[in-house]
């Protein structure tokens, strides 16, 4: 009888201590949120353009497939080299197409100015494009 009773508050106090704790009660800071871990299935170069685990962001270090990598996402200036035919000019936002990647690269077709369905934001230029193909921008991908 005793071990019933005991039994019987043993559940009680697991229901009070769980609904003093229910979900988004108990929130604690993990990150600054300016990187993340992704896991690669094919391999990356350090400050490459990649897309994976549904993130854009920037490779922090290279790796392969199979090694977690840090993603930077923060909004950071950053120089990158666009495809010759996309005229980027300052103040325009280049999108990545996700149907365009190949292992975690967006292809040079992925990289594009209009909006639409599986396109995620990269960066807003700060400056126009130069002759090299290199354009400054604001990585805006932290909340895509």
């Amino acid at each position: 009888m005793f071990k019933a009773i005991l039994s019987f508050f043993s559940l009680i106090i697991g229901a009070i201590v769980g609904a003093m704790f229910a979900t988004g009660d108990d929130t604690h800071l993990e990150s600054d949120g300016d990187a993340l871990d992704v896991d690669l299935t094919a391999t990356v170069t350090a400050k490459q353009v990649i897309y994976v685990d549904g993130w854009l962001g920037v490779a922090v270090e290279a790796g392969e497939s199979g090694d977690t990598v840090a993603l930077d996402i923060s909004a950071r200036e950053y120089q990158f080299t666009v495809p010759t035919a996309l005229s980027v000019s300052k103040g325009d936002t280049v999108f990545i197409d996700t149907a365009q990647v190949t292992g975690h690269s967006p292809d040079g077709a992925g990289y594009a100015k209009a909006t639409g369905a599986g396109l995620i934001p990269l960066f807003k230029a700060t400056a126009d494009q130069d002759a090299n193909d290199i354009v400054t921008g604001v990585l805006v991908t932290k909340f895509n």
